[in-house]
């Protein structure tokens, strides 16, 4: 909290008084994680009160694994904070501490055919979520052997709070937003869909804290206004809306839905400090319209699903010669294409976008 909060602010608003003001309390904590960790830099986890993957559902992960990758994830928000406060050199250590976590983390925990140790669905989404797994091969094995572990029960989520924030982010990271849909659409219980089904309008503490008979869930903490599984709410936004930051503030921004799911259409829109963002897409057979919009003084990376610039339109007309649009590459199947400000309306025609699974 004392590193993601005021991290997480900056990069929503820019603001850099917050990093400012909390700077030395932000390097005081990372001392104190730093000086828990081993010479081998792996860091256990607090042993008077660690509550590990909480509320997992009978699928614990090793708190090593958890303490280690927030130690990595912490060193990697640090370099950047330090970045934009001007103290390079503190920017460089914190880089470098970070990169050597990840190949500690690698190393104790991530075996050579891609097993995680534990084999938790938590902690394959942390190794990949969080980019702790960073060889190539040894990615696309881990993937594998992640995708497996969700099979076992046909997709549905085991994850605590600490894992169910980075479950969708580390398939998407991988290549299968399919599943990451899959996952998300469930009705059955343990799902999102299946609090929506039993009549919550607010997130609950437990995948199960009304049972399908209407009856409340066991355990004596039961709450029925929970934040943790909203946390699903980050992953829609980046993809079902397509709205992400490049740069802290939004000052330029990247606008890429993801369809999937049988979804036929999906928006999003986001006040940032420059203005509305927003996004607005269709995709019935074949075809796939996307509408944007682009606050004053902020440059936006536009993806369209497309498997050439050639095929992709905005406003009528081909999308590389209309004004104020330039192609930028070919990236994951889609065009990219830079924007500045304004309203713009991207197509592309069949059979030219990918079909979603």
């Amino acid at each position: 909290m004392m590193i993601t909060v005021p991290y997480s602010v900056w990069r929503a608003y820019d603001d850099t008084r917050i990093l400012r003001e909390n700077y030395p309390a932000m390097q005081k904590f990372f001392q104190f994680v730093h000086d828990s960790a081993g010479p081998d830099l792996l860091e256990p986890g607090r042993t008077t009160f660690f509550t590990n993957d909480w509320l997992h559902l009978d699928d614990p992960t090793e708190q090593g694994i958890l303490g280690t990758a927030y130690y990595a994830e912490n060193a990697r928000m640090m370099a950047e904070v330090a970045k934009a406060l001007g103290d390079d050199t503190a920017a460089s250590d914190y880089g470098k501490l970070s990169a050597d976590i990840r190949t500690a983390f690698t190393k104790a925990y991530v075996a050579a055919d891609g097993t995680v140790t534990g084999n938790s669905q938590t902690g394959y989404a942390m190794a990949l979520g969080m980019d702790l797994v960073t060889e190539p091969a040894l990615v696309e094995k881990a993937g594998e052997k992640f995708v497996a572990k969700l099979a076992l029960t046909d997709h549905h989520l085991r994850t605590g709070f600490i894992g169910t924030p980075l479950l969708l982010p580390a398939l998407s990271r991988i290549g299968r937003d399919d599943l990451a849909y899959k996952t998300l659409l469930h009705k059955d219980y343990p799902s999102w869909g299946y609090e929506v089904a039993n009549g919550a309008t607010t997130m609950w503490e437990r995948w199960n804290s009304i049972m399908p008979n209407g009856d409340f869930g066991p355990g004596d903490m039961n709450s029925f206004n929970h934040y943790a599984y909203g946390a699903v709410g980050d992953w829609m936004f980046q993809n079902l809306g397509g709205l992400s930051a490049i740069e802290p503030g939004y000052k330029r921004s990247r606008i890429a839905p993801v369809p999937g799911g049988n979804l036929t259409e999906g928006s999003g829109s986001l006040k940032t400090v420059y203005g509305l963002l927003s996004s607005k897409w269709s995709s019935r057979d074949g075809a796939f319209d996307l509408k944007v919009t682009v606050p004053v003084n902020t440059v936006a990376e536009v993806h369209v699903p497309a498997k050439t610039r050639w095929a992709v339109t905005e406003n009528g007309r081909r999308a590389d010669t209309a004004k104020g649009v330039r192609f930028l590459r070919m990236e994951d199947g889609a065009a990219v294409f830079e924007v500045g400000s304004g309203a713009y309306s991207f197509g592309a025609a069949a059979p030219d976008v990918p079909t979603a699974g």
